[in-house]
């Protein structure tokens, strides 16, 4: 792995977590639904204006109907849940239950379309569902703490 690589890894880890504080703080102040309205707005804001200087404005205009579907399904719903979440559950709960939809759906890609898992996939997937786990017990103060860790 080059250095650009944990770089950019890093910095996806930042905002990706980072998001979960951010609609802990956010779905109090405007609501679950208003939370994922700015969401999904906020990056159609940013990201359209790209695909359009890309040249691929023609493809969205021939295909929105099932790229909002796409968008709804993948971005708008879950945003939502989260928010709704982000009120009822610890932060820290809800980032290992987000943390493991990716393992999730790499296994579902594996067993329902057939998705090849390859050595280095697997143990991709057996160390992110080793972090889930480690993760869980630490949250849920299954595994005994220092009282260093304990007092803070």
């Amino acid at each position: 792995m080059k250095a650009r690589d944990v770089i950019d890894l890093v910095a996806l880890a930042a905002l990706w977590g980072g998001s979960f504080l951010f609609m802990r703080l956010g779905a109090p102040a405007f609501g679950p639904l208003a939370l994922a309205f700015i969401r999904v707005s906020g990056a159609a804001l940013l990201l359209l204006p790209w695909l359009w200087l890309r040249g691929e404005g023609p493809l969205l205009k021939r295909h929105w109907r099932h790229l909002s579907l796409i968008g709804l399904g993948n971005s708008a719903l879950p945003f939502l849940c989260f928010g709704y979440a982000a009120l009822h559950l610890p932060t820290g709960l809800a980032a290992i239950f987000n943390a493991a939809t990716p393992l999730s759906a790499a296994l579902i890609a594996w067993a329902w379309l057939g998705d090849p898992l390859t050595r280095w996939r697997g143990l991709g997937l057996a160390l992110g569902f080793a972090g889930v786990a480690a993760g869980t017990t630490l949250v849920l103060g299954l595994w005994p703490r220092s009282q260093a860790t304990s007092a803070a």
